[in-house]
């Protein structure tokens, strides 16, 4: 019995329909295409529409960007407090001064390169570990400038410096933030498997 709406046959070129249909895959499996054999095709883990969970760095690119970003928010803690202070005669809180440099300039300076230096780690070891590490690293990075944006009104506190301190470091975050990504979207590379 032929059907009306297929008038061709095998003689015409039509592949016959399979004998047997192939095997239902189960979810997670790796796929397979059509007419490859299993030592052609290659290998991709089924993620639900979720990032490739294996990736990896260009990582003499990936530093480099990180050592800029550390330059950048080395720089926005300098001009900040330059700008606050030498020029509008505003006081800015002081930052602990982790390395007894004695000027509150340069305790800015090494507040934001070892805040960018520390998000950089970060961003790192999770693009080595979890699935989607932008989303993580941007979790962490903004909860971090919370933090210390916060720090300043704790305990005994000048409203005006310790506002002045919060938006600092809310720059600051958003500068790190913003670079590193940036960062991340030119240097990660898929890992292959062999």
């Amino acid at each position: 019995m032929s059907d009306p709406n297929r008038p061709y046959g095998q003689e015409y070129g039509e592949q016959p329909p399979p004998v047997h249909p192939p095997p239902a895959q189960a979810p997670g499996m790796p796929t397979q295409a059509v007419g490859q054999t299993p030592e052609e095709a290659h290998v991709q883990p089924v993620t639900s529409g979720t990032e490739d969970p294996r990736l990896g760095l260009e990582v003499g690119r990936f530093w480099a960007g990180a050592l800029a970003t550390m330059v950048v928010a080395a720089l926005i803690g300098l001009a900040a407090d330059f700008i606050l202070e030498e020029v509008l005669n505003l006081e800015v809180q002081a930052q602990a001064d982790l390395f007894a440099t004695g000027s509150d300039m340069m305790a800015w300076v090494v507040a934001g390169a070892l805040f960018a230096l520390v998000a950089a780690i970060v961003l790192y070891l999770l693009v080595m570990s979890t699935p989607r590490p932008r989303s993580f690293f941007g979790w962490v990075v903004a909860l971090a400038t919370v933090i210390l944006a916060m720090v300043p009104f704790a305990g005994q506190f000048e409203i005006v410096p310790a506002i002045l301190a919060a938006i600092v470091w809310i720059v600051i975050g958003c500068a790190v933030w913003s670079l590193l990504t940036g960062t991340l979207s030119r240097t990660v590379v898929r890992r292959t498997t062999a």
